[in-house]
């Protein structure tokens, strides 16, 4: 079923305009912005957009933590060890895309992810209990488990949250909260 509800919000998602998804992740944004809480933090974690597949735009939430002075990491991803590095991003870091289309440091400054206070996770949409459909490899999964248990993991969206995925596993992760172009969702 997991696979299933993937293949149709990856179709959904891919058949987004290019102005319809800088439109959605403006209005992610906004809403991200209402989170006063969590400007408090030193420490984020945030994906990178592959463009190829539509993802959001989080250049504008580096762009608005760079304002405010934070310390931001990005993935570099193992596709061997299916493992996620944690690189320092700041703004004179050179950005190359992978053969997944997948921006990451070309210098990579490792943080170790313990540092992690907020982290922004990558999905494709996310039910009403925080529960998320990403890619399927489990990168996240895995990479969580690094960080502190305190970890904010934010899951951002395109779509509305749906009622519930089935074939939960007990190792998937649960977002804290989920953010829409119109809500924001604390499941």
């Amino acid at each position: 079923m997991k696979k299933k509800l993937r293949k149709k919000y990856l179709f959904y998602r891919k058949s987004l305009t290019k102005k319809e998804v800088l439109k959605s992740s403006y209005d992610i944004f906004i809403q991200i912005k209402k989170l006063f809480f969590i400007w408090e933090k030193t420490y984020y974690h945030i994906f990178l957009p592959i463009q190829k597949y539509n993802e959001i735009n989080t250049f504008l939430i580096t762009n608005f933590l760079f304002q405010k002075r934070k310390y931001i990491t990005v993935p570099y991803l193992n596709f061997n060890s299916l493992s996620i590095e944690n690189c320092l991003l700041d703004r004179k870091t050179t950005l190359k895309n992978n053969k997944y289309g997948i921006p990451e440091p070309v210098q990579k400054h490792i943080i170790h992810p313990s540092f992690i206070e907020v982290i922004f996770i990558p999905l494709l949409v996310f039910d009403l209990k925080g529960y998320r459909i990403g890619y399927g490899k489990g990168f996240y999964d895995r990479f969580l488990a690094l960080c502190k248990k305190n970890v904010l993991k934010i899951g951002l969206s395109f779509f509305n949250p749906i009622d519930s995925i089935p074939s939960i596993h007990k190792n998937d992760l649960i977002i804290d909260i989920g953010i829409t172009k119109n809500k924001i969702f604390f499941p």
